[in-house]
């Protein structure tokens, strides 16, 4: 069930970012241009997700409005675009089910869906997908993620038991790996060819699980420019190593190691964007902006690195 989701989840899955204008409504307008430009450098699997889309500053239903729009201007882009949306940070179970369903009847493939309720026990975990899963008949993408433990309050990965149930459930097609953990992610990928396992983090780190199946990620310094993203697998499949190393040294590396280690991921992904020219950088409170002075060391590191990408792209 679910072959042919699962094989077009294969490479490169490019995260949707949220824009805001100087109102600090959802820009619209900045968005379609951005998606634009992934989709013409080759991306089709597109995912608007808990973090990187800014769920925790929009209202719940201004994340509905976000997934409807992402999936309708995706859909008309390129009918065979394939979309994941994704159900509110914190709400019930009741809620998820809503935004699944409304999901399922707008065009999305998929639903990504991430509990960040109180971990207690992996029955409670999975009566939550199994009840969304057969209400709706939606495929999901499970967004595993540390739990908070409702025992202590003390962040937890994922326990290997409930990795090994996960596949009980049909509708769950797949799972975007965010624990950035060795041996989690190796238990994750346990799951393959079940369950699809895309993971995050930068490509660097990626390599290290070649060995155990790896077969998807989330995209990293390609959500400037799909064709690194596409170029990156296309290299991973052929074991093309010389350009493996072009894209980790000299496209990756200078963002992560000199912007994003500096101010952090969710700050610098934004500002890169806006040194790109797609979207302000601006977000909601409490989450802050880069200053000016900050951001010209993005800007600084852009311009390093689309000398780079069209040296060699264009």
């Amino acid at each position: 069930m679910y072959e042919g989701l699962k094989q077009r989840l294969e490479g490169c899955v490019y995260t949707v970012f949220t824009p805001f204008d100087e109102q600090e409504n959802i820009d619209y307008e900045s968005l379609e241009r951005y998606l634009t430009h992934l989709y013409e450098g080759g991306a089709r699997k597109f995912y608007v997700m808990a973090y990187n889309s800014r769920y925790s500053q929009l209202k719940h239903e201004e994340i509905m409005q976000l997934n409807e729009h992402c999936i309708v201007f995706l859909k008309k882009l390129d009918p065979n675009n394939l979309v994941v949306v994704a159900d509110p940070i914190h709400c019930s179970t009741k809620e998820t089910i809503e935004f699944s369903a409304h999901a399922k009847e707008t065009g999305a493939d998929l639903i990504s869906l991430i509990v960040r309720e109180k971990y207690f026990t992996d029955e409670q975990i999975l009566e939550h997908f199994a009840e969304v899963g057969a209400s709706t008949g939606m495929p999901i993408l499970v967004h595993e993620m540390p739990f908070l433990s409702g025992f202590n309050g003390i962040q937890m990965h994922w326990p290997h038991a409930l990795f090994k149930k996960l596949p009980s459930i049909p509708e769950i097609v797949a799972l975007k790996e965010d624990a950035k953990d060795f041996e989690t992610t190796c238990l994750a990928l346990e799951l393959e060819p079940r369950i699809r396992v895309v993971i995050a983090g930068i490509k660097s780190s990626l390599m290290q699980y070649r060995p155990y199946g790896a077969m998807s990620y989330l995209n990293g310094i390609s959500m400037l420019d799909a064709r690194i993203g596409e170029a990156f697998w296309k290299a991973w499949k052929e074991n093309d190593q010389q350009m493996i190393d072009y894209i980790l040294n000299k496209l990756e590396a200078p963002f992560f190691e000199n912007c994003a280690a500096k101010y952090g991921w969710h700050r610098t992904n934004k500002a890169l964007l806006q040194a790109a020219g797609f979207m302000h950088r601006r977000d909601r409170m409490p989450l802050k902006h880069l200053s000016d002075d900050e951001f010209k060391d993005v800007e600084s590191v852009y311009k390093q690195i689309s000398s780079e990408i069209k040296r060699v792209f264009n």
